[in-house]
């Protein structure tokens, strides 16, 4: 991991921290792909008993985050992202470290995602970082312009 992964600091959200992440995210993501949240849904999750958000500060503000349900023993990333400036720096493996690590302090034993299967850059981190796929939803995902793109699930056993 690079260095400049370890110059964040780590905490976990509360339900206001939604704004800020949803700010992020608008940012962070290609509204082509129509993959962000918006801060009244990303409080809705961190509001119920099973909700949970991994926050990664730097000194220019919130550079990483992980929003999180859980039910039970299993455990669902729901949205993540890295700051555009921020990306190829090890930031994304940190995250997901830090996700793993507060689900396991969670009795999580099971963590679920989804990804476009378009994304490669993603699809790399999650493999890199013990995914595995265990699934796939055909035409789940519908672009800005129509296009329809697979929807990967992937899991990993904690």
């Amino acid at each position: 991991m690079a260095p400049e992964a370890y110059d964040l600091v780590w905490s976990l959200g509360r339900p206001n921290s939604a704004a800020e992440a949803a700010l992020m995210a608008d940012a962070a993501f290609d509204p082509h792909y129509r993959e962000t949240w918006t801060a009244a849904q990303m409080a809705a999750i961190l509001a119920e008993d099973g909700g949970w958000i991994v926050l990664g500060h730097d000194k220019a503000g919130l550079s990483a985050f992980g929003l999180c349900r859980q039910v039970l023993d299993e455990a669902e990333l729901l949205l993540c992202a890295t700051r555009r400036d921020m990306r190829q720096r090890g930031i994304g493996r940190a995250l997901i470290g830090q996700i793993i690590e507060t689900a396991r302090n969670r009795n999580v034993r099971r963590l679920f995602l989804e990804v476009r299967s378009s994304n490669l850059a993603a699809r790399a981190l999650y493999k890199a970082t013990g995914f595995r796929e265990a699934g796939r939803r055909p035409g789940y995902y519908r672009t800005s312009t129509g296009e329809s793109i697979d929807a990967l699930t992937l899991d990993r056993i904690l």
